[in-house]
C-alpha cells in the first residue's frame, strides 16, 4: 500500500514500538516486582491532504489484535495524549492493564479517533520481536526457582539451600543415580535375653531369631498386673465388666457388656397406720411400693393380704382394683399402729 494511498485513508503512522523492560529485582515475576508491562508507541498524525494535525489534545483508541484484518481484540484502551507537530507519544498498559494479554502469539496494534471518520486506520501495525520480551519476563530468575515453580523440591524440614543427608547409629545412606538409598539393617546389634524365673520360655537362643513365650501353668497370683489399660470404674446398674486377661496375666482389654434386667411378676410390701385414729379404707400404689414394685397391675392379678395384729380390726377386703394399684377395706377398720403385708402375683 502506497503513501498516497494511506494519505486517502486519512492517516500515516510512523511508529516505533519498544518494550520498556527494566529489571529492579532478580527474582521479579509480576508486575509488583519493577518490571513494567508496558509499549511505548509513537507516532504523527497526518491528514488526507498530506498535513499534519494540529497541535492540541487528542484521545486515541489502542486496539489489539490476533489477526491482521477483522476478529476481536484482545485488549483496548482509549488514551488522552498531546500532540504537538503531529508527533504523538503513548504509554500503553498504564490504563488497562497487559497483565492478560498473551505475547506467545502474533499481534497487530490498531490505532484510531474516536467520534472521528478516522475510528480505525488501515493497515494495523503488527508488532516486532521487542514486545515479546514480556513473555520472558519470568527468564529474570534465571539460576533461581519461581516460588511456585513445579517438580522440585524448595525446602526440606524448613531448611533451603544445599543439604546434606547423613546417617548415624548404624543407619549407612547411599545415592544411586537419582536413587537414594536408606539402610538399615545394621541398626539391631547383639542383644542378650535372660530370664529371671519359669515364667518366661525362650526357644532357639543359638539362632538369630530369638522367641520369647509364657510357659504353662506359670502364672500365679504375683504374676498378674492391672497394667495394659487404664484404671478407673467399669460397670454400672445396667452394664456388666467384661476383662479379658492375657497369658502373662495383664489385662489387655475392658469392655461392658449391657446387663439383660428380667422383671418377675411379683410385688409386694407392708402397709402401717401411722395415724391415732382407725382407717376403713387403704389404697395400695403398687407402682411406689417397697421393696417390690410394679408398673402395671393386670386384671387377673391375684393379691393376697396377711394381717400383722389382730386387734378389733376385720379381715381386709380386696376393692377398686386398677392398673396402678387396689384398695383394702376393713369393716372394722385398721386400729392405730395395726400393720398388714401383701403380695401381687401378677398373672
Amino acid at each position: 500500500m502506497t503513501m498516497q494511498r494511506l494519505q486517502h485513508i486519512g492517516l500515516m503512522i510512523l511508529a516505533i514500538v519498544v518494550m520498556i523492560a527494566t529489571t529492579q529485582s532478580a527474582h521479579a515475576q509480576s508486575e509488583d516486582t519493577g518490571i513494567p508491562r508496558l509499549l511505548s508507541f509513537q507516532g504523527v498524525l497526518i491528514q488526507p491532504d498530506g498535513t499534519v494535525y494540529s497541535d492540541g489534545q487528542y484521545v486515541i483508541s489502542v486496539k489489539l489484535f490476533t489477526v491482521a484484518t477483522d476478529g476481536s481484540p484482545v485488549y483496548a484502551d482509549e488514551l488522552s495524549t498531546a500532540v504537538i507537530g503531529g508527533v504523538f507519544n503513548l504509554i500503553i498498559g498504564e490504563q488497562v492493564s497487559l497483565r492478560d494479554v498473551d505475547f506467545t502469539q502474533q499481534l497487530w496494534l490498531e490505532i484510531g479517533l474516536p467520534g472521528t471518520a478516522q475510528q480505525a486506520f488501515s493497515p494495523r501495525t503488527k508488532l516486532t520481536s521487542a514486545p515479546y520480551a514480556m513473555a520472558a519476563h519470568s527468564s529474570v530468575v534465571a539460576g533461581g526457582l519461581l516460588p511456585n515453580a513445579k517438580g522440585a523440591v524448595l525446602s526440606l524440614n524448613g531448611a533451603s539451600g544445599d543439604l546434606r543427608l547423613s546417617g548415624t547409629g548404624g543407619l549407612v545412606i547411599t545415592q544411586n543415580g537419582t536413587d537414594i538409598n536408606i539402610d538399615a539393617s545394621s541398626v539391631v546389634g547383639s542383644i542378650t535375653i535372660t530370664t529371671l524365673d519359669s515364667v518366661i520360655r525362650i526357644t532357639n537362643p543359638s539362632s538369630s531369631a530369638v522367641k520369647l513365650g509364657v510357659n504353662d501353668s506359670s502364672i500365679a497370683s504375683r504374676h498378674l498386673r492391672s497394667t495394659g489399660v487404664a484404671p478407673g470404674t467399669y460397670g454400672d446398674s445396667t452394664h456388666i465388666p467384661r476383662i479379658t486377661v492375657g497369658k502373662d496375666g495383664r489385662i489387655t482389654s475392658i469392655s461392658t457388656m449391657p446387663l439383660t434386667v428380667v422383671t418377675m411378676p411379683i410385688a409386694s410390701g407392708r402397709y402401717i397406720n401411722t395415724t391415732t385414729t382407725r382407717q376403713y379404707s387403704i389404697t395400695i400404689d403398687t407402682r411406689n411400693s417397697t421393696p417390690v414394685a410394679i408398673e402395671n397391675l393386670l386384671a387377673s392379678a391375684r393379691i393376697l393380704i396377711t394381717m400383722e395384729s389382730t386387734g378389733s380390726s376385720s379381715t381386709g377386703v380386696i376393692s377398686n382394683r386398677t392398673a396402678q394399684g387396689f384398695t383394702v377395706d376393713f369393716t372394722g377398720g385398721l386400729p392405730p399402729n395395726a400393720a398388714f403385708n401383701w403380695i401381687v402375683l401378677n398373672l
